[in-house]
């Protein structure tokens, strides 16, 4: 009985994947083409072309961004634009194989310090839950970030630094009724804080994985520029492909506008070349978070290595961005890699999963578990 009425039910839910899918394309494809005519009206490009822009949109669901600056896609030929993967594919991959459970440990910053607590070596507090007798002692005593619950993109978060005059009351109830984590500001080793002293500098890699069975599908560098204590690069900052066997930055520095730096543009440190210190623990460490929960398919890892040569994890991201880093900085696209290590470590090619005939699988047998 029980069988039969999951099988019913799957029966319900899977037209409505069908049509939920292929209206996300829809509206996808219509915002991205409305600001891609407006983008070509203003900024006049000198290269591509508002006809090829629309070829490229209906077959790889590109964004204006993608096309001119990230990708190039102006400048390459179909076989190599095929090699790429599109944030609005990715995400259509993330659907259906990250299951909400699971991303709600992840992309919530207070749970993931709870799961991933022998791997914080940074003092933390959730305020929500804390008396303010300790958050006092807590931003009187430390330099701290207060960052969202939910927030993503380097957005939202604030610097307490302990000296500075506050109103502690104040501040305690926003912290509070913005749902906020407090996070010692975390050191790294010398060789890295070098590139932008203001900023923490971190390493983000990106993992599939299943159970125990974990493979490293890219990563980068990412330095913070001017005022900025974040390095993300929506908030400006500047980010570099990583060898994923040496550790060697690959290329130069690149932003989110394409824009591409040698020498990093406060310090003047050279990027391309220079090797992520202890390159070997990083790549254990990966494994070592991944095994934490088994149930996760895909991961950006966001990661510091500390002044004692020790890593440790600053966040988690169970939806990590491929358009900037991943892909952008050696023009070299991910679908080949994605497709190699989803039949190694899933047994599946994850890139069939683009399509909107294909199952959900995940949501499926969420939605009709009883």
């Amino acid at each position: 009985m029980m069988k039969e009425l999951k099988e019913s039910l799957k029966k319900v839910y899977w037209p409505y994947c069908v049509y939920r899918e292929f209206a996300r394309l829809k509206a996808d494809k219509r915002q991205f083409w409305q600001d891609a005519v407006f983008s070509f009206k203003v900024e006049k490009p000198k290269h591509g072309s508002l006809s090829d822009y629309k070829r490229a949109l209906a077959k790889h669901r590109i964004t204006y961004r993608e096309y001119m600056y990230l990708y190039e896609y102006w400048r390459i030929d179909e076989k190599q634009r095929n090699e790429f993967i599109s944030e609005s594919e990715m995400r259509c991959i993330y659907r259906k194989t990250v299951k909400k459970s699971i991303s709600r440990i992840i992309d919530n910053k207070y749970q993931a310090l709870m799961v991933f607590g022998k791997h914080v070596r940074r003092r933390w507090l959730y305020v929500p839950k804390a008396s303010f007798e300790s958050f006092c002692e807590f931003v009187n005593s430390i330099d701290c970030l207060a960052k969202p619950v939910y927030g993503s993109l380097g957005r939202g978060i604030v610097k307490i630094n302990r000296n500075d005059e506050k109103d502690l009351m104040e501040l305690y109830a926003n912290c509070c009724e913005n749902n906020m984590v407090l996070e010692e500001c975390a050191r790294s080793i010398k060789d890295l804080e070098e590139f932008h002293p203001q900023s923490l500098n971190t390493i983000r890699v990106m993992t599939v994985s299943k159970g125990r069975d974990c493979k490293m599908l890219g990563a980068l560098f990412r330095m913070g520029v001017g005022d900025s204590f974040v390095d993300n690069s929506s908030s400006g900052g500047v980010f570099a492909s990583i060898d994923l066997e040496t550790g060697e930055l690959l290329t130069d520095g690149h932003d989110k506008y394409g824009k591409t730096y040698k020498l990093h543009p406060d310090t003047a440190k050279p990027i391309k070349g220079f090797v992520i210190p202890y390159w070997e623990k990083v790549k254990e460490f990966c494994g070592e978070l991944t095994s934490v929960v088994p149930e996760l398919v895909f991961a950006g890892w966001d990661l510091n290595v500390c002044p004692d040569g020790e890593i440790e994890l600053i966040e988690g991201n169970s939806a990590p961005n491929v358009y900037g880093g991943l892909q952008a900085p050696l023009k070299k696209g991910l679908k080949p890699m994605l497709n190699a290590a989803g039949k190694e470590i899933l047994g599946y090619d994850p890139l069939k999963l683009i399509s909107i005939w294909s199952k959900s699988y995940v949501e499926l047998e969420e939605r009709c578990s009883l």
